[in-house]
């Protein structure tokens, strides 16, 4: 799935004015990713509420009414006078990025609610055992997004049109595949013993979901106002990392050379998610054989996961025909390829993070405390933005210190996580 972006960024990369565009892409995904922010964890909670009809169904609603919401709300964003406001006053997006960041913004208006309804149906096939359906429509989202690509370029589209229209035809077409295969699978029509109302109703009024085992039957969320409290955390968390990383552009926004920085940052990180995202689902699989599963194989599953993925990047930097790709990958733009090598070398250790980091939320959300999960990425955010906004400070390289900062970030989440999940479990082990 994470291929997506790299090949719209090699696709821009030899288009006319590609910095521009590169730039201006980074910072409308950026701020499109945030509205999505909320919604990113309903494939977590759509996986540990799958087993109840009940549940599903308000989980479902839940999903509906948030994607709608943050949807109008992107679309509220684009129109002139917002956008003027919180573009041009508070993100500081220069000038020369306003129009085509304001263009794809509207293009990309269902974002939020396309990507809601997808992580639903992605959570009920994970639950059921269906990852292989996942994978299908992912690459089928990829041949889209391609072909997509393939047609615009042809037709010398501008940057701005072709990137948004293809995000939005290649996602779209993923959740109608999803949704298809959900349905033809048995995952949606599926029930587990309904837990007892009565006992769930009497337990509503003393103790929130939140500080509940996700997997217990009997403080299973039964509507709305439970999802929330029992998704809220996970929300809150989602966009609290998101809107860091809408900061962190800001931030680079006013660096000396805001474009190249941005851009090669947009570019650089862009590529970086391609290995680091391969690590994503450990997170997934950790939920689903938490208690199947002894803890230290699904900790060594995560580690070696996360190390060939690092040692992938690596090799990305560190040979001549790695060097070839990532001049390839940016139109062998000079100035370019100068910011995002560093970028890339600070970068290597990322998948690392990432499957750890993964590891240790689903060890805790499947714990029911997603509150921990919150509290980590709240001082995540404020160590990533805190040292970006030093390094700029300083006059350091935009892009280059964004990447120390997201490093700093990411280590000292784990801190948070794994020292939480020391306490709880082998603290209680011992006794």
């Amino acid at each position: 799935m994470a291929c997506g972006d790299p090949a719209i960024t090699v696709t821009l990369a030899y288009l006319p004015n590609s910095q521009l565009n590169l730039a201006s892409l980074g910072v409308a995904k950026s701020l499109a990713v945030l509205f999505e922010s909320p919604i990113i964890m309903i494939l977590h909670a759509s996986n540990a509420l799958a087993g109840n009809a009940t549940s599903r169904l308000a989980l479902w609603r839940f999903t509906l009414l948030c994607g709608g919401i943050l949807s109008g709300l992107l679309y509220a964003l684009a129109l002139p006078p917002i956008f003027e406001l919180v573009g041009g006053q508070w993100l500081a997006i220069p000038a020369n990025l306003s129009a085509s960041v304001q263009s794809t913004i509207l293009i990309m208006s269902g974002w939020a609610f396309v990507i809601a309804w997808r992580r639903y149906f992605q959570g009920l096939l994970i639950y059921h055992g269906h990852g292989s359906a996942l994978a299908k429509a992912s690459l089928a989202r990829l041949l889209i997004l391609c072909t997509t690509l393939f047609i615009g370029f042809n037709l010398k589209l501008s940057g701005w049109l072709l990137a948004g229209s293809a995000l939005m035809v290649g996602v779209t077409c993923e959740a109608i595949l999803i949704t298809g295969f959900a349905y033809q699978l048995g995952a949606v029509v599926r029930n587990i013993q309904v837990p007892d109302l009565e006992i769930l109703e009497g337990l509503a009024d003393s103790k929130s979901a939140v500080d509940l085992p996700a997997h217990s039957a009997i403080h299973l969320p039964q509507n709305i106002k439970q999802v929330w409290k029992f998704y809220y955390p996970l929300a809150n968390s989602m966009l609290v990392v998101w809107g860091g990383r809408a900061l962190l552009l800001s931030i680079l926004g006013r660096d000396s050379d805001a474009t190249t920085a941005i851009a090669s940052w947009s570019a650089a990180w862009g590529l970086v998610l391609v290995i680091a995202n391969s690590t994503r689902m450990v997170q997934q699989i950790v939920i689903k054989y938490r208690e199947r599963l002894p803890f230290f194989d699904l900790f060594v599953f995560a580690l070696s996961i996360g190390l060939a993925c690092s040692l992938v990047l690596v090799s990305m930097v560190a040979t001549p025909i790695g060097n070839q790709v990532i001049a390839s990958f940016i139109g062998h733009d000079s100035v370019l390829l100068a910011q995002i090598k560093p970028v890339i070398w600070v970068c290597t250790v990322i998948p690392i993070l990432t499957a750890l980091q993964n590891a240790g939320q689903g060890f805790l959300v499947s714990q029911g405390k997603t509150s921990r999960v919150n509290l980590a990425t709240w001082l995540g955010t404020f160590i990533l933005l805190m040292i970006a906004g030093l390094g700029v400070h300083h006059h350091l390289d935009g892009a280059t210190s964004a990447a120390v900062a997201m490093v700093a970030a990411m280590v000292t989440e784990l801190g948070c996580l794994w020292g939480e999940f020391y306490r709880s479990h082998f603290q209680l082990t011992r006794r």
